[in-house]
């Protein structure tokens, strides 16, 4: 392998004029090609301890091509809208109050479209996209968490709890991170 007298300064821990003097006392073998030195990697005059880390260099590279093709190793598993908190949260709370009280319930239907927001924004690109989807979930489960107070019944109180302390954070710590992201 040929390597440029940058290369080589780098591989040798010297400067490119320590290389350039090198190779002008005939320590080092070059050739001239274009108007540029060329020297062949195998002829540096490395340490031993240069010789390892040039190896570890190389076994780090090649491994990080490897793993950039992805060989023999098993796909990433997919990003789904189930690993979102806020989903994780909502879906039992929906599942709960609609044996309470009725899918048909305004407080359901509310946060049902909370979770279908939830599943939008979560499978959009732009990071605007998902942050207007998550924010009209929010919207929606706070409507639901209104139907929930007026509708005034004891039995709904685990699931007023549920929404306001769990999804509510949940649906602001997934608009934290995006504003994070979009600072970058």
């Amino acid at each position: 392998m040929q390597l440029s007298l940058e290369q080589a300064a780098e591989r040798l821990g010297k400067s490119v004029r320590q290389v350039r003097y090198l190779i002008q006392t005939g320590a080092l073998r070059a050739n001239k090609t274009g108007g540029r030195w060329l020297i062949d990697a195998a002829d540096l005059p490395l340490s031993e301890p240069q010789r390892a880390a040039v190896g570890r260099r190389e076994r780090a590279l090649r491994e990080a091509v490897e793993q950039g093709l992805g060989l023999d190793e098993p796909p990433p598993p997919r990003y789904s809208v189930r690993d979102l908190k806020a989903f994780q949260i909502a879906l039992p709370l929906y599942r709960q109050g609609s044996t309470l009280l009725g899918a048909d319930h305004a407080a359901m239907v509310a946060l049902r479209d909370a979770l279908v927001r939830l599943t939008q924004g979560c499978h959009r690109f732009e990071h605007e996209d998902k942050a207007t989807a998550y924010r009209a979930g929010r919207d929606a489960a706070s409507l639901a968490l209104c139907e929930l107070v007026l509708t005034g019944r004891d039995e709904a109180e685990p699931l007023i709890r549920g929404i306001e302390q769990d999804l509510m954070a949940a649906f602001s710590g997934l608009l934290r991170r995006l504003e994070r992201r979009t600072r970058r």
